[in-house]
């Protein structure tokens, strides 16, 4: 006849694998109906990111945005990376770094839109693919300085097409 001791272990290993199978199952349950985390209500609204490749092999990009901060902007700098259609960073003309910032200056005031923003000679290579937003540094009329990350940067791109550069998940624009 088994023992009190022998009673409990069968009992836990018997317990112990439908408890855990039920956590398990829990855990993916939540997991699934999760409903993704909503827009911050402050943002930048991105309606257009594109390139166009001028004389001696100079890329400009052009970007039109709104301002959803609520608040009026002094000047708004994208900080972006660019990409050949091997996937491969291709470095700002000005600095060398990998990263170009593209400045606009205000005043912006909440719900206002941009239009067509255009800077000349930002990347020195033809074979720029497309180059995306890293995020935007924002310069309130205030003098006070934030950094909105890639959640605080809504895309309205309904016309980007697909390239190899949206792999990454993330702001893109397409070149001409």
């Amino acid at each position: 006849m088994p023992n009190k001791r022998t009673v409990q272990l069968i009992f836990a290993s018997l317990v112990t694998p439908a408890l855990l199978v039920g956590c398990v199952a829990t855990k993916e349950k939540v997991a699934e109906t999760a409903p993704p985390p909503p827009m911050p209500e402050q943002r930048l609204v991105v309606h257009d990111l594109t390139t166009d490749t001028g004389k001696k092999k100079l890329v400009a990009a052009q970007v039109d945005f709104t301002n959803k901060t609520g608040r009026s902007l002094e000047y708004v700098m994208f900080k972006t990376t660019a990409y050949d259609h091997q996937g491969q960073v291709v470095p700002s003309f000005k600095s060398g770094r990998p990263n170009a910032w593209l400045r606009i200056a205000g005043p912006l005031e909440h719900d206002s839109r941009t239009g067509a923003q255009r800077w000349e000679k930002v990347w020195a290579s033809s074979t720029i693919n497309c180059f995306r937003i890293e995020g935007a540094e924002v310069i309130y009329e205030d003098s006070s300085v934030e950094f909105y990350q890639l959640n605080q940067i809504e895309l309205d791109l309904a016309m980007l097409p697909h390239t190899l550069c949206q792999e990454v998940d993330e702001s893109l624009a397409l070149t001409e």
